[in-house]
């Protein structure tokens, strides 16, 4: 019930921005430029303040890293081979919204949940996935967008799109900071959290202002993919990986809560900065944070004692 109830303020803010535009407050018109400070300023101030911060020494990495790491993989593996399906049943906009909601990592409803049921073991388990799971999944997600977007971009179109993305750009300098063990001056450590506060609101809010009940009420088969892909898939997979690496039940609970929870936010951002299926995203992250009420709870039930 508690890790419901952490979950629930998703669900009501979603609706919050559901009412905005219902309600013209802040009609569809104006919520591009929102989204684009999201995606420009926002989210990359969360992730470089996150992964300069985080503890990456070789102490934290372990059977639970590789457990993530492999679990990752092979789910993108098999969300990359929706590629197959032909075009006229799953068109390229909605093939890449599908592959960043079984990949995406919402590490800041994961670390609710994680420090909710483990307490502070849980929060630095969940801080690790978000410092190694981040970077790469970015930088796969942007690539895939770019590859397969609107314009069919060339490899040398593909390297420019990488290189001038601010979600990249963001990692890089995090991941120097870090390696570098630069420390962030306070005054400046506490401008980026004060800005970084603002990005999952905004984000939640982006999405809610993006659903359509009617869609939402009579889904698309590929929503319900994308519910089996993730947690369906990606939790499946967690369940026979994790005893293969002896993870124990708390870090098992761990993982969970990033295969688990929804996809992250930003995704949707990104879909509609670079011509992926909004809508599609929207409708499945609504219905994925749904299905984690009832999924976590029951994880946690089994896994702790």
């Amino acid at each position: 019930m508690e890790l419901a109830l952490s979950i629930l303020p998703i669900l009501l803010t979603l609706a919050v921005g559901y009412l905005l535009v219902l309600t013209r407050i802040l009609p569809s018109a104006d919520w591009p430029a929102i989204e684009t400070l999201s995606f420009r300023l926002l989210i990359p101030v969360i992730l470089l303040r996150l992964i300069a911060q985080v503890d990456l020494s070789s102490g934290a990495i372990g059977p639970f890293v590789i457990t993530l790491c492999t679990v990752c993989a092979l789910a993108a593996l098999v969300a990359f081979g929706l590629r197959l399906i032909p075009q006229s049943k799953l068109s390229d906009p909605s093939f890449t919204t599908l592959f960043q909601t079984t990949t995406r990592v919402n590490g800041f409803v994961a670390l609710a949940g994680a420090e909710l049921f483990l307490g502070t073991q849980g929060a630095a388990l969940i801080a690790v996935a978000m410092a190694v799971l981040i970077a790469p999944i970015n930088v796969v997600n942007i690539l895939l967008l770019t590859a397969f977007g609107p314009q069919k971009a060339s490899v040398r179109g593909i390297a420019v799109s990488l290189v001038k993305n601010p979600l990249i750009q963001a990692t890089i300098l995090a991941l120097a900071i870090n390696l570098l063990g630069i420390h962030i001056p306070k005054p400046i450590d506490d401008t980026l959290e004060l800005i970084g506060r603002a990005a999952l609101g905004v984000g939640i809010l982006a999405i809610g202002a993006g659903i359509s009940l009617r869609r939402l009420l009579v889904p698309r088969w590929q929503v319900l993919l994308g519910v089996i892909l993730r947690p369906g898939l990606t939790l499946g997979l967690l369940v026979v990986i994790a005893p293969v690496f002896g993870l124990t039940p708390q870090q098992t609970l761990a993982a969970c809560f990033v295969f688990g929870v929804a996809c992250a936010t930003n995704g949707y951002v990104v879909a509609r900065q670079m011509g992926g299926d909004a809508e599609l995203y929207a409708d499945i992250m609504t219905w994925q944070t749904v299905i984690s009420l009832i999924v976590l709870p029951a994880m946690a039930i089994w896994l702790l004692p």
